[in-house]
C-alpha cells in the first residue's frame, strides 16, 4: 500500500512538473523557459567521436603526420593549437602541438622531446594551402618560429567568421556547436612538459584542436555557398578563396557601433556640448569602433604618368612623371616635342648612357592597372623587395608595381613565408620575444599600476589590497606615499630601449652582403622570383625582369662604392 502511494505521489509530481513546463513554454513571458533551455544546452558535454594519438618521438611523429595527411587530401584544413608551461610570468618554449582533422583524428606532438623536428611535420605546418584554424593561431605560429625556427603558414582565426559578440574558443564552440568545452584551469596550467601526459591532459588538448576545426566547418557552411553537384576540390577551393584574404592575419574584435546621445541623456549641460558648425542640435558620438580588416589606401588617379624622356638624338631614355618633366622644361634643360603622349627631349647628353639588348636604350613603360589580374579601378603600390631591406639601395622604381587591393593583400600574406625562411637562413629573428626594440620595465609597470589603482579605485579596493600597494610603493621609492608621489608614478615611463636589438632586415642584408654585390643581387632576385611564383602576374611591363640591372648594366647599378655605403649604413644602425 505504501509503495502504491509513493507511485501515486511521483505521478502527481511528474504531472505538475509537465504542466508547469508547458505553461512556461506557452505563456506570454518565455524568459524562464528560454533560460531553462539555454542552461540545458550549455551543460552539454562534447559529443564528438575522436581518435587521440600521442607522438613522443620522431618516428611516431612521422607516422602520425602521414595519417593526418590522408584526411586532408580534399578538405585541406586542420585544427591547430599549442600548449606550453609558464615559469612565473615567463613563457617556456612550446611543449605540445595539436593538429586535428574533420574526421576526428587528433595528433598530439610532444615537440619538446624531439632531438630535431621531422621534416614532414615542418612541411605540413609550412604548407599555406592547408588552413590551420583555431583561436589566435598566428600567436602560436610565432611561438613555434621563435622556439624551434618552424615556419607556420596558412593560419586562420575562426573568429573572423563569427558575427556579433565574439569571445574565446569556448564561447565560439558554445554558440556554433551548442556544447560546453571543458576548460579546467588546473589542466590548462598543468605540466605540459611531462614525458607522459595524463588522460585528462590528452582529452583537453585534443578537444581544443578538434572543436576549432568543427566550429570552422559549421561557420563556413553558413558563410560559403557551393554548388551541390560540384566536386570536393571545387567546394574546398571556394572555401579557401573565401578565407584567403584573412589568412595569417591577427583578429581584432569589432567594437559596438558608435552610439549617439542627446544633451539631456548624457548628464552634461547644453553649454558643454560641442555641436558642429551650423548644427546647433547635433548629437555627440561616443567613439569609433575598430574595423576588422587591413587598412589600404587605394589610388583613384594614375600613379604612372609615363612622360617619355628622349635623348638629344631622339632615343627614348626612360619614362618619368609630370612634375619631373615640368622641372626639366622650366630649367631650360629639355623641350616639349610632342603633347599626346607627352614627350620631352633633353638638350644635353646624359652621362652613363648604355645600350640595351637590341642596341638601343630601352624604357620600362608602366601601366595604371593591377599587374596580377588587370584590374584598373583602384590600386595600391607594391614594393617587391619589402621596406625592411631598404638599405640595399636608395631607390629602385623597377620594383614598385601596382596591385588591386585584394591582390595586394594576398601578396603581403604570401610574403610572410619568405620572411620566415630568410629569418631561418640568416639567423635573423622575425617574431622573437627577446629581439624587441623596446622592452618593458617590470618594476616601473608595477609602480604605475599601483599608483593608478590607489588614485582611481581606492574606494573599491579592500583595505588589505590597499596596504599591499602602499607597501610596494614605499619599499620601491623609499619614501612615504603622498598624493604628489602617486601623481608622479601614474605617468612613469615603463619602456626601456633594448640595446641588443638588431632589426630583422638589417641582419638579412648583412648576411647576403658577405658575398659582395653577387649576394645582394641574389637577395633581390629571390624576392622578385617569389613575387612571380606567388602572384603569377599576367600584366607586367614587357621589359620587367627578375635580373633587371644584374647583367649588362651592373656597373651602373652597383657602383664601386655600393658595398662601402651598405657597410656604413649597417655600422650606423648598430650604433643607434
Amino acid at each position: 500500500m505504501l509503495v502504491g502511494r509513493n507511485k501515486t505521489a511521483l505521478a502527481v509530481v511528474a504531472g505538475i512538473s509537465t504542466g508547469v513546463g508547458l505553461a512556461l513554454l506557452t505563456s506570454q513571458s518565455r524568459t524562464a523557459s528560454r533560460f531553462f533551455l539555454r542552461y540545458i544546452c550549455a551543460s552539454k558535454q562534447p559529443y564528438w567521436n575522436m581518435t587521440v594519438k600521442v607522438a613522443s618521438n620522431e618516428s611516431q611523429c612521422i607516422a602520425l603526420v602521414n595519417e593526418l595527411k590522408s584526411d586532408v587530401k580534399f578538405t585541406k584544413v586542420l585544427g591547430f593549437d599549442c600548449e606550453w608551461t609558464q615559469d612565473g610570468s615567463k613563457r617556456n618554449r612550446v611543449a605540445l602541438v595539436q593538429l586535428a582533422t574533420l574526421e576526428g583524428q587528433c595528433g598530439l606532438f610532444q615537440i619538446h622531446l624531439y632531438s630535431s623536428v621531422p621534416n614532414v611535420l615542418q612541411e605540413i605546418l609550412a604548407d599555406n594551402t592547408i588552413l590551420k584554424v583555431g583561436v589566435d593561431p598566428l600567436q602560436d605560429a610565432k611561438h613555434l618560429n621563435t622556439d624551434y625556427g618552424i615556419q607556420v603558414a596558412g593560419t586562420f582565426d575562426i573568429r573572423h567568421l563569427v558575427e556579433g559578440k565574439v569571445g574565446g574558443l569556448a564561447a565560439v564552440v558554445k554558440s556554433e556547436l551548442g556544447v560546453r568545452l571543458p576548460k579546467d584551469f588546473h589542466i590548462r596550467v598543468s605540466n605540459w612538459e611531462a614525458k607522459d601526459l595524463t588522460p585528462l591532459q590528452e582529452t583537453y588538448a585534443a578537444n581544443d584542436a578538434l572543436s576549432a576545426v568543427l566550429a570552422f566547418k559549421n561557420l563556413v557552411d553558413k558563410k560559403v555557398k557551393v554548388p551541390f553537384f560540384s566536386s570536393k576540390e571545387e567546394q574546398w577551393q571556394k572555401v579557401y578563396d573565401h578565407c584567403m584574404p584573412l589568412m595569417d592575419l591577427i583578429f581584432i574584435e569589432k567594437r559596438k557601433p558608435a552610439q549617439t546621445q542627446s544633451p539631456a541623456d548624457n548628464g552634461l549641460s547644453n553649454s558643454m556640448q560641442r555641436p558642429k558648425s551650423g548644427q546647433p542640435n547635433s548629437t555627440i558620438i561616443k567613439g569609433r569602433g575598430k574595423q576588422n580588416y587591413r587598412a589600404f589606401s587605394p589610388r583613384k588617379t594614375p600613379f604612372y604618368n609615363n612622360v617619355f624622356m628622349l635623348a638629344p638624338d631622339g632615343e627614348v631614355l626612360c619614362t618619368c612623371d609630370q612634375k619631373k618633366a615640368d622641372w626639366y622644361v622650366s630649367k631650360g634643360l629639355a623641350t616639349i616635342v610632342e603633347r599626346e603622349p607627352l614627350k620631352i627631349q633633353l638638350k644635353f647628353e646624359p652621362s652613363g648612357r648604355i645600350n640595351g639588348p637590341s642596341g638601343e636604350y630601352y624604357a620600362l613603360e608602366k601601366k595604371n592597372q593591377c599587374v596580377a589580374c588587370g584590374e584598373n579601378n583602384s590600386y595600391v603600390r607594391k614594393k617587391i623587395v619589402p621596406h625592411e631591406y631598404h638599405c640595399m639601395k636608395n631607390h629602385q622604381s623597377h620594383d614598385v608595381l601596382l596591385l588591386c587591393t585584394p591582390c595586394h593583400a594576398r601578396s603581403n600574406i604570401a610574403d610572410l613565408s619568405l620572411r620566415l625562411k630568410l629569418a631561418q637562413i640568416c639567423n635573423a629573428p622575425f617574431h622573437a620575444d627577446e629581439n624587441l626594440k623596446v622592452l618593458e620595465n617590470g618594476k616601473n609597470k608595477s609602480l604605475r599600476s599601483a599608483a593608478r589603482a590607489l588614485l582611481n579605485k581606492s574606494n573599491e579596493l579592500p583595505e588589505r589590497r590597499q596596504k599591499e600597494l602602499i607597501d610596494l610603493i614605499q619599499e620601491s621609492c623609499k619614501s612615504s606615499v603622498t598624493p604628489d608621489l602617486l601623481n608622479e608614478l601614474k605617468d612613469i615611463d615603463i619602456t626601456v630601449v633594448n640595446q641588443d636589438y638588431t632589426p630583422h632586415g638589417l641582419l638579412v642584408v648583412e648576411h647576403f652582403s658577405r658575398n659582395g654585390v653577387e649576394g645582394l643581387m641574389n637577395l633581390e632576385r629571390i624576392w622578385r622570383e617569389h613575387f612571380i611564383s606567388v602572384m603569377e602576374p599576367k600584366f607586367l611591363p614587357d621589359l620587367w625582369s627578375v635580373d633587371h640591372y644584374h647583367e649588362k648594366n651592373r656597373e651602373l647599378y652597383f657602383d664601386s662604392k655600393f658595398l662601402d655605403r651598405i657597410n656604413n649604413i649597417l655600422s650606423a644602425k648598430r650604433k643607434q
